[in-house]
């Protein structure tokens, strides 16, 4: 694939390039996120699909006009992204849960574990619904991801998966934002 003419037959709505574009790295894609970031090969398709969307959105909106790298390059720095973030997600989630599943200690001082408990059902009333009742299901009443899908109306057992991760991922950033003493 020629890269310029690429982008610009995107650009033009030449869907078939687009399709091309995403048949050509998804299987080498999968299997290089698989093994260099140790996701499951489900989570690793769900990030391919996230890169191939963000790499049509830069094209369409002038972000990506020319590229100094080749496509495939570009492609797999943007999943390579998202691949990061994700473990820094999970990090954060087992954070969160060693947080709120551990036995208290005894140095623990109990107001202080009060304000933190405040501060996260503030963060659950802030977030929202569907997202509220998603991540009360999993963390709170052990829901498996395939219980969540059928008591929530996923399509599937990948949607659930995909909006429980965009629900931690929105309710890190408001956390965030509480305990940041620069806050408005």
């Amino acid at each position: 694939m020629f890269d310029a003419s690429v982008i610009q037959e995107i650009k033009n709505g030449n869907e078939s390039k687009l399709t091309s574009v995403y048949r050509a790295y998804r299987d080498e894609f999968i299997s290089w996120a698989i093994r260099n970031y140790q996701c499951p090969e489900e989570h690793a398709k769900d990030v391919y699909q996230v890169t191939i969307v963000i790499f049509y959105e830069n094209i369409m909106s002038g972000k990506l006009v020319s590229l100094q790298s080749s496509v495939k390059t570009y492609i797999f720095g943007i999943g390579k992204n998202k691949l990061l973030e994700y473990q820094a997600s999970l990090r954060k989630q087992q954070n969160f849960q060693e947080a709120f599943i551990r036995e208290p200690m005894e140095e623990e001082i109990p107001e202080e574990k009060e304000e933190v408990y405040a501060m996260l059902e503030a963060a659950m009333q802030e977030l929202g619904e569907p997202c509220k009742t998603l991540l009360q299901l999993s963390y709170y009443k052990n829901y498996s991801t395939d219980e969540i899908a059928s008591a929530l109306n996923y399509k599937s057992t990948d949607s659930a998966k995909t909006q429980k991760y965009k629900c931690l991922v929105r309710l890190k950033k408001i956390v965030q934002q509480q305990a940041s003493p620069f806050r408005e």
